[in-house]
This record gives structure tokens, sequence and C-alpha cells, in this order.
């Protein structure tokens, strides 16, 4: 099992110096209650939750200016065909699995606990990135394209300048819907995305999740979400992304159907249990690389 203990945590704050990456208010949790899991089935998310300390939030922020030149964005991915690409110039979802300090954020047990409250017992993270929202931008209405391939769970965490008008926004219920939200012509329009919604699942809503810096919420993989940065300043937030050891992980190189497959096997680490399956490439966490 490669859950991240305890001491693992003190491990890495050694690593960092003085730096309090996580909050003592994260502390140990046994996972959700029943009351939850209720509200999750439900709606579709959970939160928030304390995780990072203001200056573990500074140092994560720090840490991405050092190393997210070194993973390959969107539109480079489109162009790539080459499995040894991934290898030289790495998924930008990738970035837990070559960088210490984002991985012991997507194991630690305040969310690895939560997220296998509702996963089962054998947990994988397979996806890990540090987006950076400039202002004034939208990301439209959407699934994350493997979540509509298999199942899963994902986490926001907010890092810097996440406010009402910079914050995620869910479809409260949408995760019961099977068609994502291009299947009913939305794209960045509210209205437009709550009426399809709402023709599914009648008490849909747009909620705008009023997480704050260091905190975060869990979320359906198959959650309508996005966001439109009205703010004014750039938005920093990190997603993690969780499913069962039996889900194939792969990577896209588009977003709209049909979709193209990378022939590279993205590598996932074991947060909790075991994996039973074999079906994907597992990694130890990272001993300081792309971090430096």
């Amino acid at each position: 099992m490669q859950s991240m203990t305890s001491a693992g945590i003190s491990a890495a704050a050694q690593e960092r110096g003085a730096t309090p990456l996580f909050s003592v208010a994260a502390g140990a949790t046994d996972g959700l209650t029943p009351a939850e899991l209720e509200r999750y089935e439900r709606d579709g998310w959970l939160g928030v939750y304390p995780l990072l300390t203001p200056e573990g939030v500074s140092y994560t922020c720090q840490v991405r200016e050092r190393v997210v030149k070194g993973f390959m964005p969107p539109d480079w991915l489109a162009r790539s065909r080459d499995a040894q690409d991934l290898e030289l110039r790495p998924w930008f979802k990738s970035m837990h699995a070559y960088v210490p300090t984002f991985y012991d954020i997507a194991c630690h047990p305040a969310i690895v606990r939560r997220v296998v409250s509702i996963l089962g017992p054998d947990v994988i993270a397979w996806g890990a990135t540090l987006l950076r929202a400039p202002v004034g931008v939208t990301h439209r209405w959407h699934v994350d394209v493997e979540h509509r391939h298999w199942d899963g769970v994902s986490v926001f965490i907010g890092l810097e300048n996440i406010e009402p008008r910079s914050t995620l926004k869910i479809m409260q219920g949408s995760h019961r819907i099977a068609e994502p939200p291009q299947a009913f012509g939305v794209n960045d329009d509210d209205a437009e995305a709550l009426a399809a919604s709402r023709s599914r699942v009648p008490e849909s809503e747009i909620v705008p999740v009023p997480v704050k810096p260091g905190e975060f919420f869990i979320f359906a993989g198959r959650m309508w979400h996005g966001s439109h940065n009205s703010g004014t300043l750039p938005r920093i937030a990190m997603i993690t992304h969780y499913a069962r050891p039996d889900a194939r992980v792969r990577v896209p190189t588009n977003w709209n159907e049909p979709i193209n497959w990378h022939p590279a096997r993205p590598p996932c680490v074991l947060v909790a249990g075991e994996d039973r399956a074999g079906v994907n490439r597992l990694v130890v966490r990272p001993t300081g690389g792309r971090q430096t």
C-alpha cells in the first residue's frame, strides 16, 4: 500500500525544511459519515475541508512555477504520437508522479480516506495537475474526458486567488446524467447548462463552491463543471483524480468524441489498498527530480 502515513508526512516536511505544508485542522479522518455519503449520492459533491496551511499554499505555488514547463501541455499533447514523448515531457495530469510535494498532497489521508469511503478500499490517484486560470478566461461546462470513459472521483484544492468570482462551478445533481453538456449543445452559457441539466434532473443547481485557499472539496467524476474567472487576479488550483485500480487509465489527446488515445501508459499511484487488476503502470513516491 502506497498511502501517505504520518511518518511519510513528517519525512516530507523535513525535506521542505520548516515549511508546514498541511494544516493541523486537516488531521486524521475515518472517512465520510453515512449522512455525507447520502449527500454525495444525491448532490454529487462534498466539502469544503481544510488541507494546506497558508505557507503550504505559497510553497505549492512556488513549486508549480519551477516545474510546470517540464510537463506537456494540452496543445502539445494533441500533436504527440510517440510513447517516448511522455517520458521526456510527461502528461500535464501526471504531476503527482514526478513532483514529491504534489504526490504528498494527492496521498494525504484527509483526501484519501474520504475517497475510499466512496470508491472502496482499493484506490489509485491517476491524475494531478495545477491549473492557472487567467482573468477573464472561461472553461466551458464539461465532464473530464477520462471520467466519461471510467468512473472516479475528483478533488479541487484551492490555492491562490480563490473567491466566488473565480472558483469552480459545479452543476449539483448532474453526475446522474449519462451525457456530458456537449450532448445538449451546451458550452459556456450557464442558463443553457442549467436548463439542460434540469431536463434530466429537475432539482439541479449551479453552485460556485465557496472554497478558500488551502481548502478542498470532492466531486463525482461525471459531474458537470466549469469556471469563469471574473475576478481581478489569475486563479491557481490543484485538481487530483482517483479511481479504482481496475480502471484502465489512458491519456486523451483531444476533448470531443471520438477520443484519440495516446500510446503511452501514464503513471498512477496506489494511494489505498491493493492493485488486484494489474492494468495500470504504478509508480512510487518521486525522490526529487522535477521538483528541483
